[in-house]
């Protein structure tokens, strides 16, 4: 049996970059060069955009969608890569995964260190990456990030360190497998959970909570957006005029979801006092251990497709766990 064809989406990030005569490092790499410095077969590349993912918007996940989901229908494709900055790679990875059936591998990468780097991380990674997006069982996975020679799931992912060559890890999970020695291992499945319509998600505002932190200021930062998240405390907590402010939120139609500032482990209304059982009671909804960023994802999905109130309920009970 051949090796599977495999189409590769170029995006920028530091896997494309080089420092510049100003001293600015900036993508500027196409997609050909960097398969120049890895021995691929079988592999077509195509330029989406060229960017650091610091400078992308709801509207660029959508043009990726949309790159990646015309990659998946093509008979011939059989996996994608998305080569990707590290910064927001793991908002690309869930966003993806909210919108593409487990049909075929999708798998994001990038690197730490530049193109010009003697110890640039980028082909190890993306070579890496064309090897799982080979592997048919990676299909169930859903959209994976691969770095460092680990898998990891969209849902559970994050950037866990800005320098290190191992940048990304799962808290509380770990990767769903690993490669070793051109081999890839799984060693577990992702649950299947409801898919959205591929759009561009709508504005959410994303609130970190702090010391300090009352409802008139959420209600400050909250003014225009059309659904709110909280990084709140610990278990999903807030100081008590927070959940007043979610009330009100909440009474003008503006969903609340609550997720907490913490790097593992699920929210849960279980305090009073403006704890989590006060803004369960004032109809805010909570997200297990779902990371902010990615619940603002999902709620500005669901906003865009117009869901009712009871539906984006049900799926944001689906994505908790």
């Amino acid at each position: 049996m051949g090796l599977g064809h495999v189409a590769v989406i170029t995006t920028g990030g530091t896997i494309a970059a080089l420092p510049q005569d100003d001293g600015d490092v900036k993508a500027v790499l196409p997609g050909q060069e960097l398969l120049k410095k890895i021995r691929a077969s079988d592999v077509e590349v195509q330029e989406s955009v060229t960017l650091g993912s610091y400078a992308f918007t709801f509207d660029t996940l959508y043009v990726i969608g949309k790159a990646v989901q015309s990659a998946l229908a093509k008979d011939a494709v059989d996996g994608v890569v998305i080569t990707h900055g590290t910064d927001t790679m793991e908002e690309t990875a869930f966003y993806l995964s909210l919108v593409t059936p487990k049909q075929k591998p999708v798998v994001l990468t990038g690197a730490q260190f530049d193109a010009s780097h003697p110890s640039s991380d980028g082909p190890k990674n993306l070579s890496d990456a064309i090897l799982v997006a080979r592997s048919p069982e990676a299909a169930g996975l859903g959209p994976v990030i691969v770095f460092a020679g680990f898998i990891y799931s969209g849902r559970e992912v994050k950037k866990i360190d800005t320098n290190a060559l191992q940048a990304f890890g799962a808290p509380g999970w770990g990767p769903v497998g690993r490669i070793d020695r051109g081999q890839v291992f799984l060693v577990r499945e992702e649950r299947d959970r409801p898919l959205l319509p591929l759009l561009p998600p709508h504005r959410v505002a994303l609130i970190r909570l702090g010391l300090g932190t009352d409802g008139e200021e959420v209600l400050r930062i909250a003014s225009g957006y059309e659904g709110v998240v909280l990084q709140a405390y610990g278990r999903g907590n807030a100081h008590p005029t927070v959940a007043q402010a979610v009330g009100r939120l909440v009474g003008d139609g503006v969903p609340v979801i609550v997720t907490s500032r913490c790097n593992a482990g699920a929210v849960a209304p279980i305090y009073g006092d403006g704890g989590g059982r006060d803004l369960e009671r004032k109809g805010a909804w909570f997200a297990g251990d779902l990371a902010g960023e990615k619940a603002r994802i999902l709620l500005g999905l669901m906003l865009a497709s117009g869901l009712s109130r009871e539906e984006m309920y049900r799926i944001v009970q689906a994505y908790s766990q």
